[in-house]
């Protein structure tokens, strides 16, 4: 005679079981995917900030070494008239002048001169790496692949001979509150 337990051996979860650790799984995993957009976003934001210091940076260094006659002939009507700096409108396409001094593409076909190596290679359109600084189209991009803006004279940069250069930030749209710049 066969005696039967009250407690027979379990083989398996309940439904109820599953659900509650599969509940608890996506609660878990929604916080760690929020915390993860946040993180990239905010990784982009900072990416964008340098990127706008090391332009003006290079920018400057550039107007102060100077340019020699051939590269000042080759600059004609992109250059202001009294200074070194390239004309920028603040315009979608403002930033053709400022790659073509920065990059020494006085001819603005894209290739970089083998003369020349850009001072940092991320402005070169050939360059295929992380944090590429131009697109095919030689307009200077922000890490969300849109084009930064450029004005000179500035308006905003209270610096005698300053310029403005802004990107647009994570929404993609100017004159709004997440803009980055450099004033």
């Amino acid at each position: 005679m066969r005696i039967r337990s009250k407690n027979p051996m379990r083989l398996g979860f309940t439904v109820i079981e599953l659900l509650t650790v599969m509940a608890i799984l996506a609660i878990l995993g929604g916080f760690g995917f929020g915390t993860y957009i946040l993180v990239i976003k905010q990784s982009k934001e900072s990416e964008a900030k340098i990127m706008l210091e090391n332009i003006s940076s290079q920018l400057e260094v550039r107007i102060t070494q100077g340019f020699t006659q051939d590269e000042e002939t080759a600059l004609s009507g992109l250059l202001d008239g009294n200074t070194l700096y390239p004309t920028g409108d603040g315009l979608d396409e403002s930033t053709k002048g400022l790659y073509a001094v920065l990059s020494s593409d006085f001819d603005r076909s894209g290739q970089v001169d083998d003369d020349y190596t850009p001072s940092f290679p991320k402005m070169d359109p050939e360059y295929q790496g992380k944090g590429k600084y131009v697109n095919k189209d030689l307009l200077l991009i922000d890490p969300w692949q849109q084009p930064l803006r450029y004005l000179y004279p500035g308006d905003k940069n209270n610096v005698e001979n300053g310029f403005d250069l802004w990107s647009a930030g994570p929404d993609g749209e100017f004159d709004t509150e997440d803009d980055i710049n450099n004033w």
